[in-house]
This record gives C-alpha cells, sequence and structure tokens, in this order.
C-alpha cells in the first residue's frame, strides 16, 4: 500500500488494511478548550488542531515494555464506533476531560494484538467533538 512505501517493519508478520477512506471515533484530552492526545506527541505537541489532515509518524513500536509487547506499526489510535469509545473509556484510572472526536480517517488497520476494537490510521481529520465522555 502507498502509505508504507520504502519502509520495513521486519517484526511486523501482517496487517490487515481495513479501509482507504472511513469515519472513525477518537478519544481526546481537552484542556483549555483545544484537543490533546492521550499519550504521545506528534511532532513536538499534544495539541490537535480540528478539520486539519495530520499524518502519523510510522514507525514499529510496542505498548509498554519490549519484553512483554507485541510490536506493531504506529499511527493515531481510534475506535470504530461509540458505544466502542464509551467502553473504552471506562479503562481509565484517573478522572480527566476526555471527548469523543468524530474524524475522517485514511489507511486505517487493525492494531493486531489488541483486546479492544482499537484501529490504527495512518491520517487523520478530527472533525467535530460529539460529547464528553465519562468514567462511570
Amino acid at each position: 500500500p502507498d502509505f508504507v512505501t520504502g519502509v520495513s517493519f521486519p517484526n511486523v508478520k501482517f496487517v490487515k488494511i481495513l479501509s482507504r477512506n472511513m469515519i472513525a471515533y477518537r478519544i481526546c484530552e481537552r484542556k483549555n478548550g483545544k484537543l490533546h492526545t492521550l499519550f504521545h506527541a506528534l511532532n513536538g505537541t499534544r495539541e490537535l488542531p480540528m478539520n486539519e489532515w495530520l499524518t502519523a509518524d510510522i514507525k514499529e513500536v510496542c505498548d509498554g515494555s519490549r519484553k512483554t509487547s507485541k510490536m506493531y506499526t504506529s499511527g493515531f489510535h481510534v475506535l470504530r464506533d461509540i458505544d466502542d469509545c464509551r467502553k473504552f473509556v471506562k479503562k481509565f484510572r484517573r478522572e480527566r476531560d476526555l471527548v469523543l472526536v468524530e474524524c475522517e480517517v485514511t489507511g486505517i488497520r487493525d492494531k493486531a494484538h489488541s483486546t479492544s476494537n482499537v484501529l490504527v490510521t495512518d491520517k487523520i481529520k478530527l472533525t467535530r467533538v460529539v460529547e464528553k465522555l465519562h468514567f462511570t
């Protein structure tokens, strides 16, 4: 596929491309009215602009320790639908201002080893905040 041309990931055995373009949902943290990633920065900042196509830093990564975690190709983490986001947010322990954001995505694929319905995408455009998410 064109989104990984010229990039080699020797530890990734299989990547299933789900769709070239689709609507997906992302959990973001809201700080001072701006959307932020939950964990990793993009180009030195966790702030994510609305209505602008963003390209992930594509590389081979793992969640947690390399000793216990499987490798996968990085990208923006999204979920297929609103209900998946509402279920996923219950995994968080620290209360913070989290919102559900509708996104346009391209280059989307399964996050193969994930126990949730998490997908990974190469490009994302945050289009609208759908709702505030609740932990309980």
